[in-house]
């Protein structure tokens, strides 16, 4: 009989510290804005959720994790989408238009090759671009001619395929999770304009996705901080302060398998390494055998030469 799939880990972060924290967090902002004489509409701090491993991953990932979350972390009038307006072209700029209203995706601005060419440039935050004008795109940066607001990187859309409304409706309502070869990682969970209880939800929901992706999950987790760029980091979770687990708990059996998990990676790394060492080492004795034996060829030829005379 097969075993029954074992249910997600619980989270270790309740609700009420999350929403101290980001109350916290808030009221310094304001406090920040006043005493700066910051107007709040022409500045809008962006808030991240940082995750800190135990060590570093054995694995470095280079294409980033997506994570669902239920509020958009960027501001609507901070997303653009540019379609390909050429003859060719499937989708005009007015079916585009009704489908993101329609469908009530937080686009902002819709533009098209021809707006691009003729000066109209796109700014804010998270830009969607037609795939096969991506690297036209990328020519105007180039080139110095939009010097708007700093944003990511371009989103590349298929909008030849009929699913693609719900791939940008996706992104839009997702942040991404970065895990390099540190142990240290920011993820994005919201915006000081957003309300305190939308930014709890995401902070939740970005959590839960983080620990998903993880290796062994919580018991990689040395803590989370929430923080914004100019802010100190707020504590929301430190691993020394989680009380060990009893049997019996709900989630020992995922503590047991992440202790698994964890020696049978280890395990794979040590045997990796291994066999890097000894393919290193056997490519070293092979260069100086063979050095070796031009140096002795050369000696040979030297002393018959001397023998010769």
């Amino acid at each position: 009989m097969a075993d029954a799939p074992r249910s997600p880990p619980r989270s270790r972060l309740g609700r009420a510290a999350a929403s101290r924290a980001v109350g916290s967090l808030l009221k310094w902002i304001r406090a920040q804005r006043n005493s700066n004489n910051i107007a709040a509409a022409g500045h809008d701090d962006s808030i991240y959720l940082i995750l800190t491993l135990t060590k570093t991953p054995h694995k470095v990932h280079s294409k980033p994790y997506r994570i669902p979350l239920p509020h958009p972390i960027h501001d609507p009038s901070t997303v653009s989408l540019i379609l390909d307006d050429r003859p060719n072209s499937l989708l005009t700029l007015s079916a585009a238009r009704d489908l993101v209203r329609s469908l009530s995706i937080p686009i902002s601005q819709i533009l098209s090759l021809s707006d691009l060419r003729s000066g109209i440039l796109p700014g804010g935050e998270l830009l969607f671009v037609d795939r096969r004008i991506a690297r036209l795109l990328r020519s105007f940066d180039k080139k110095g001619k939009n010097k708007k607001s700093k944003r990511s990187m371009p989103v590349e859309v298929d909008f030849t395929r009929k699913v693609w409304p719900e791939y940008v409706r996706r992104v839009c309502f997702s942040t991404v999770l970065n895990l390099g070869s540190g142990t240290c990682c920011g993820i994005r969970v919201g915006r000081a304009s957003q309300g305190s209880d939308e930014i709890v939800d995401n902070l939740m929901a970005a959590v839960d996705g983080a620990v998903q992706n993880v290796p062994r999950k919580w018991s990689s987790v040395k803590g989370f901080h929430l923080k914004t760029s100019e802010s100190l980091a707020l504590p929301i979770y430190e691993k020394s302060n989680w009380p060990q687990k009893k049997l019996g708990d709900d989630d020992n059996d995922n503590d047991e398998d992440s202790v698994e998990e964890e020696r049978v990676e280890d395990e794979k790394h040590r045997k990796t390494k291994r066999r890097a060492e000894g393919a290193t080492g056997k490519r070293a004795r092979d260069e100086s055998e063979s050095g070796g034996g031009e140096v002795r060829k050369i000696k040979k030829k030297i002393l018959g030469y001397g023998a010769g005379r």
